[in-house]
């Protein structure tokens, strides 16, 4: 890889963080290195505004700045945005091509990013990222990034800024809704619909949680996500429906009050691994390798059948059949007796 890039003390690094607020999470460990071996450094985080509320109050990063947008035009302008802030390096974790080009046009005099996407002569530090690097979780694939500079992690685990307002808003619409004791935390969606386990079956576990450990069960997601949630809650009448009533800051503190978190392989799913809660995870065409909770073996169960095709490309059709019910057989072989089975366990781990 070379002699390792060499920054003064207090020098200016812009650090372009992903476009999803689970790859943002996974990225944390890294900056939390990073202030460990570098506290000197002035880290400045360059995001989309969707991932804004991940990174807004984060001690890992002194500044943040925003992207006004990715058409052409808007490149150049925030290019010479950029030029104008005197940036000394640039750390570049997402993988793509338009990242590597933005703080090549910005001139910032070291760029150190991943080798990916016919990249590599727009940084000055291409990190080498081979098909074994494809395969580790995603959280050591972003680490990658960090070697130039000579830092690597040291256990360091995910994080999410959660502030007193946070925590009070939640206290407040708990109330509201009538919860006042022990609750678990569902999230029925997906980013893809044939990622998403079954809502009835969702209500089944709901169902056993209640009967078997007194947890009221809440539904988080977006707005577009509520009717979703009252799919559940036609099996589970005493779940809550909270989608569409949470910012991403108040479901993260909604979730570090949890007893348990349920859900598919999904952004919620590591909000609630870095807010602190239990996880149980269903995963059906994803890869739990590489995108599982990335806290310690005890704080976390994938429940996942393993089919000899999975993980997938996700093509979904293309190369699978889908069962009757619309889901490919991969999660399809997901019982709720397994699921139930996963969160008792947590529950008494707890």
């Amino acid at each position: 890889m070379g002699a390792e890039v060499q920054l003064r003390r207090g020098a200016r690094l812009l650090v372009r963080l992903p476009n999803w607020v689970g790859d943002v999470l996974f990225c944390t460990p890294s900056l939390a290195a990073l202030r460990r071996a570098r506290p000197d450094l002035r880290v400045t985080a360059l995001v989309r505004p969707s991932v804004l509320p991940a990174v807004e109050g984060l001690p890992l990063v002194d500044e943040v700045l925003t992207l006004a947008g990715t058409t052409p035009g808007r490149t150049l302008a925030e290019a010479r945005r950029l030029r104008g802030l005197g940036f000394d390096a640039a750390l570049v974790f997402p993988k793509g091509f338009r990242e590597a080009l933005l703080v090549r046009l910005a001139g910032i005099p070291e760029r150190v990013g991943m080798a990916t996407d016919r990249r590599g002569a727009l940084l000055t530090r291409p990190v080498p990222f081979t098909r074994e690097d494809w395969r580790l979780h995603h959280v050591i694939q972003f680490a990658r990034v960090l070697g130039p500079l000579g830092v690597a992690l040291e256990g360091e685990g995910m994080t999410f800024p959660i502030g007193p307002a946070d925590r009070e808003a939640v206290t407040t619409l708990l109330r509201e809704c009538g919860v006042s004791g022990p609750y678990a935390v569902f999230h029925a969606g997906a980013s893809k619909p044939p990622r998403a386990w079954h809502p009835d079956r969702f209500a089944e576990v709901a169902r056993g949680l209640s009967g078997r450990a007194g947890l009221r069960v809440v539904l988080v997601g977006t707005a577009a996500e509520s009717a979703l949630c009252e799919e559940v809650r036609s099996g589970a009448p005493e779940a809550v429906n909270l989608a569409g009533l949470t910012s991403l800051k108040s479901m993260a503190a909604l979730l570090e009050g949890a007893s348990l978190f349920l859900g598919s392989d999904s952004g919620p799913m590591h909000l609630a691994a870095a807010a602190g809660a239990p996880v149980v995870a269903v995963f059906g065409p994803g890869a739990p390798g590489k995108t599982a909770p990335y806290v310690p073996a005890g704080r976390f169960r994938v429940v996942y059948t393993a089919h000899p095709c999975s993980p997938c490309r996700q093509a979904f059709w293309k190369e699978c059949r889908p069962s009757p019910s619309g889901k490919p057989p991969c999660l399809e072989g997901v019982h709720p007796s397994s699921v139930l089975t996963a969160c008792l366990e947590m529950l008494d781990r707890k």
